[in-house]
């Protein structure tokens, strides 16, 4: 049976929305997708011609020519359901292309032409964005089966799951680098510190350009690993740590991540660093810190008693301290008191 169609109305042009990166949900990607994104990954072959169709013809070419069927399809009152059909399927096949572009963001093999692929894939984002917002005012008997597709969330959806999926991977990584650490704990907290640093400069060298600058991509990634770096300390710290492994994770919110990565030369002035807030939450940061604080003093005590106690051995076994100005004079106040 044909359905009944007005022709669309004309194209708006306001550019997209950017998404609010501090407060992005804890969504999962839709199981159609992540379920071709996985026969996807586990198919080399499929993988490897995949990316030659794609360089060969680019993904927003593509964008718009189903745009155009789209814009001839709906022009008419009346719908060839066959037409509308296969039309639909061969934009599930745009929307499965532009997702493995950006899974692919940091693949160790990325190249120029992947790269090139994946400022194809923003750009049809924008269009299938912009050809959404053309029905947004029409009658919902009147509007494609497919739209809105809603393409800018799903590829934020996407994002945070790549960067959950990559911080877990790093704790897990066991292949070395961090051995000279004593506890893992501490080989967990520095792989993924490293692989924030790592993947962060990754997206301001070489990600960044194919993302158009009101999107803010810098940004959003910052604000995903800020997001997932602290939910995976956050458990660590409910799982309890001894007094080291506390002063080393105290080390990681206080010195290395603030200053060693979000100040890194390549990265300063890059990211809102105000706008990320504090690493841990401030409850679970004062617990560690007043851990921290009863360790050490715990140590200076030790210390001070340890010297106290030499000082009095070397007394009573008649090693007098040397008499300066007519006063006993003893190098505790001046190597250990201070």
């Amino acid at each position: 049976m044909s359905h009944q169609r007005s022709k669309a109305g004309g194209a708006e042009e306001s550019g997209e929305e950017g998404g609010a990166w501090s407060k992005l949900p804890r969504l999962k990607i839709p199981s159609k997708i992540w379920k071709n994104r996985k026969l996807h990954n586990n198919n080399e072959g499929d993988e490897v011609k995949q990316v030659q169709v794609e360089k060969e013809e680019q993904l927003e070419e593509s964008s718009r020519r189903l745009i155009e069927r789209e814009e001839d399809l709906f022009s008419y009152d009346s719908v060839n359901e066959e037409e509308e059909d296969e039309l639909h399927k061969d934009f599930e096949a745009l929307q499965l292309k532009l997702w493995m572009a950006i899974n692919d963001t940091f693949t160790p093999s990325s190249s120029a032409g992947e790269l090139k692929v994946l400022r194809s894939a923003m750009v049809s984002i924008q269009q299938q964005e912009a050809q959404g917002r053309r029905w947004r005012d029409c009658q919902e008997e009147r509007v494609p089966r497919w739209r809105p597709q809603k393409c800018l969330s799903i590829h934020n959806i996407l994002l945070q799951n790549m960067v959950e999926g990559r911080i877990k991977e790093a704790a897990k990584d066991t292949s070395g680098g961090t051995d000279w650490l004593s506890s893992p704990v501490k080989r967990q907290v520095c792989r993924v510190g490293r692989c924030v640093k790592e993947d962060l400069l990754t997206v301001v060298r070489r990600v960044k350009n194919c993302y158009p600058p009101h999107m803010d991509i810098m940004n959003l990634y910052a604000g995903l690993y800020h997001q997932e770096f602290s939910a995976h300390l956050t458990q660590l710290t409910a799982a309890g740590l001894d007094d080291d492994d506390c002063s080393y994770l105290l080390s990681w919110v206080n010195q290395y991540y603030p200053h060693e990565i979000l100040e890194h030369t390549e990265l300063d002035g890059q990211i809102k660093v105000p706008c990320l807030g504090s690493l841990l939450p401030q409850n679970e940061l004062k617990l560690l810190e007043e851990q921290y604080l009863t360790h050490k003093e715990e140590k200076v005590k030790l210390w001070l008693n340890t010297a106290l106690k030499k000082e009095q051995e070397n007394w009573l076994s008649g090693r007098t301290p040397e008499i300066i100005d007519g006063y006993y004079f003893s190098c505790l106040a001046v190597d250990v008191i201070q």
